[in-house]
C-alpha cells in the first residue's frame, strides 16, 4: 500500500470515528471537503448535508455508531465494511445493520461517497 493510500485510510477511520461515532458535525469540516459530493439519493449534497446526517444520527437517546469491520485503500479511494449500533427502527421494524462505504479522498479530506445499505430487523 502506498504512502498516500495508507493516509486516506487513516483519515477516513479517524472521521467515522470522531466525527461519525462522536456525533461532532462541527469537527466534520476538518475531514470532509465543502462541495463533498454524496451519491446516496437520500442524502443532501455537501458538508452542511453531512453535517445534517451526523446530527440526525445523534438526535435520539440511542446515537447510532459504526464499528468498522474491514477497512481498505488504493491510491484516492477507501473501502469500509461498517456494522451498525444503536438507532431506532424505520416504520416496519427494521434499522440500518451493515454498509459498505466508499470514499474517494482529496487532499486529505474526503470528496466523494458512496454506499450500500443492509437493513434488518431490530435486535432484542
Amino acid at each position: 500500500m502506498s504512502d498516500t493510500a495508507a493516509e486516506n485510510k487513516r483519515r477516513v477511520r479517524e472521521a467515522i470515528e470522531k466525527v461519525v461515532n462522536d456525533g461532532d458535525a462541527e469537527l466534520a469540516a476538518e475531514y470532509y471537503r465543502e462541495d463533498y459530493i454524496q451519491h446516496n439519493p437520500h442524502a443532501e449534497q455537501g458538508l452542511a448535508g453531512l453535517q445534517k446526517v451526523i446530527r440526525l444520527l445523534h438526535a435520539s437517546g440511542n446515537p447510532m455508531r459504526a464499528e468498522i469491520q474491514l477497512i481498505n485503500a488504493e491510491d484516492d479511494m477507501v473501502w469500509a465494511l461498517l456494522e451498525w449500533s444503536g438507532g431506532v427502527a424505520v416504520p416496519g421494524g427494521q434499522r440500518l445493520q451493515r454498509t459498505v462505504e466508499i470514499f474517494r479522498v482529496v487532499d486529505g479530506k474526503l470528496a466523494e461517497h458512496w454506499d450500500m445499505l443492509e437493513f434488518g430487523p431490530v435486535p432484542g
